[in-house]
C-alpha cells in the first residue's frame, strides 16, 4: 500500500491494529516513504512479542525530523524500550513523547527520563506508572506511587532542568494521571 505513495508521509497513525501482524509492522517500518516522518502514533498496536529492531531502525532514520512519538498501550516491556533508548536521545526535534499504558519497571522509566533529558523541545511527556506500584493488575498502591513520584522528582532534580512529566495508570476502564515536576 505505501509503495504507491508519490511523496513521503510526514504523519503515520495506527490505532488498535489487531489485524496487523509482526511481519506487516516490520515491512511498514522499513518503508522508504516513512523516512521523513514528523509524527508517529501507535496506539494499541500489539508490540508485545515484537522485535524492537525494526522500530529502532525507523526511529534512527527519522530522528532528525520526528516531533511527535506516541507508543501508548502497545504492550511494550522494558527490554523493547531499552533497545530504542540510544536513538531516542537523538530525536532533538521531539516535542511530544508518550509511552503510557505499557509495562515498564521503575528502572526503565528512570532510563527514559535520563535519555530524554537532552531533548530541549519536549513539551509533553507521558510515562506509565511503574509496575512496582500495582497491587493487582488494576489496583495501584497510592503509598508506593507517592514514593515513586518523590524518587522521580529527585531524578529530575539531578538532571538539572525544569521539567514536568505525567505518570499514567494502565487501567482500561479509567485512567489516573500523576504529575511529577522539578522547576
Amino acid at each position: 500500500m505505501l509503495r504507491c505513495l508519490q511523496t513521503p508521509l510526514d504523519k503515520l497513525s495506527i490505532w488498535f491494529s489487531s489485524q496487523l501482524t509482526h511481519s506487516d509492522l516490520t515491512h511498514l517500518f522499513q518503508c522508504p516513504n516513512l523516512r521523513q516522518l514528523k509524527s508517529l502514533h501507535l496506539y494499541g498496536a500489539n508490540l508485545t512479542d515484537f522485535s524492537p529492531e525494526p522500530l529502532r531502525a525507523l526511529l534512527e532514520a527519522v530522528a532528525p525530523t520526528l516531533q511527535d512519538l506516541r507508543l501508548d498501550n502497545c504492550g511494550m516491556v522494558d527490554s523493547q524500550v531499552e533497545a530504542i533508548l540510544p536513538v531516542l536521545s537523538r530525536c532533538h526535534q521531539l516535542r511530544d513523547f508518550t509511552v503510557s499504558e505499557n509495562h515498564f519497571s521503575m528502572a526503565t522509566v528512570e532510563k527514559l527520563l535520563r535519555h530524554t533529558a537532552g531533548l530541549r523541545s519536549l513539551e509533553l511527556e507521558l510515562y506509565p506508572v511503574p509496575l512496582e506500584c500495582y497491587r493487582t493488575q488494576e489496583t495501584v498502591d497510592q503509598e508506593r506511587v507517592a514514593l515513586i513520584r518523590a524518587e522521580l522528582t529527585g531524578t529530575l532534580r539531578e538532571l538539572g532542568q525544569p521539567r514536568t512529566i505525567c505518570l499514567v495508570t494502565k487501567y482500561y476502564s479509567s485512567w489516573e494521571v500523576y504529575d511529577v515536576a522539578f522547576s
